[in-house]
C-alpha cells in the first residue's frame, strides 16, 4: 500500500472508477458523494480513517484493497466529437472518467475521448493526452497537433499555424481549415491510444 499521498489519491481513483464512479461508491458506502469528489480532485488531502472503513466494509474489502498498487490515472475531462468540437467539463464538475497515465504523465496530464470521425475515422473513441496548456500560444507549438480553445469558448483538436497578426489556420485530415482564429490557450497532443 502507498504513503505518497498523490499516488493514494490515484489508486482511489482508479478503484472507485473499476466500481462504477463516486456516485455509485458514495451510494453503495452511504457517504457523501462532495466527500469523494473533493478527495478526487485534489480538494481535500486525505479521506478520513472512518470514511475509508465505511466504503471497504461496504464492499466487504480492506482498505489496503482499495489503495493497492494499480495503473497510475488521468482523468479524461471530455470528448472531442464530430467536426472535431470538444465538450469539456468545467473545473467545477466531476470528469468524464479516469484511464490509465501515460508512462510520461505529471500531475497536469489528462485527456480526452476522439468522438466521431474529426480525425479520421480510425481514430473513433481513441484516447488524446496532453498536459503543458499554453496561453497565448507558444512557437513551439506551431504545426503540432494540439487541443486548443478558443476566444468563444469552442475547444477543438486541430493542427496550429501561424496566421499573422497574432491569429492562426486550423486544420485536420477530415475537415475545412478554419481560417484566421483567435486561440485563447492550446496544448500538444503528446500521444494517443486506443481506448482499451
Amino acid at each position: 500500500m502507498a504513503t505518497d499521498p498523490a499516488r493514494r489519491r490515484d489508486q482511489f481513483k482508479a478503484w472507485v472508477n473499476q466500481q462504477g464512479g463516486v456516485a455509485t461508491v458514495a451510494k453503495q458506502a452511504d457517504v457523501p458523494a462532495t466527500t469523494l469528489y473533493s478527495y478526487v480532485q485534489g480538494k481535500s488531502a486525505s479521506l478520513k480513517g472512518s470514511t475509508q472503513d465505511r466504503i471497504a466494509s461496504a464492499y466487504g474489502i480492506t482498505v489496503d484493497d482499495i489503495f493497492s498498487d494499480g495503473p497510475r490515472t488521468v482523468a479524461v475531462v471530455g470528448y472531442v466529437g464530430a467536426g472535431a468540437e470538444a465538450h469539456f467539463y468545467s473545473e467545477a464538475d466531476a470528469p468524464l472518467d479516469y484511464v490509465e497515465a501515460p508512462e510520461w504523465a505529471t500531475d497536469s496530464t489528462r485527456a480526452a475521448e476522439i468522438r466521431g470521425e474529426s480525425l479520421g475515422p480510425l481514430f473513433e473513441r481513441w484516447l488524446i493526452f496532453y498536459d503543458d496548456v499554453r496561453s497565448p500560444v507558444t512557437a513551439d507549438l506551431h504545426g503540432r497537433l494540439c487541443i486548443l480553445g478558443l476566444l468563444n469558448g469552442k475547444v477543438l483538436v486541430k493542427k496550429i499555424r501561424p496566421a499573422g497578426n497574432g491569429l492562426f489556420h486550423l486544420l485536420s485530415n477530415a475537415e475545412e481549415p478554419m481560417w484566421d482564429q483567435e486561440v485563447a490557450w492550446a496544448a500538444r497532443v503528446k500521444e494517443m491510444r486506443p481506448r482499451g
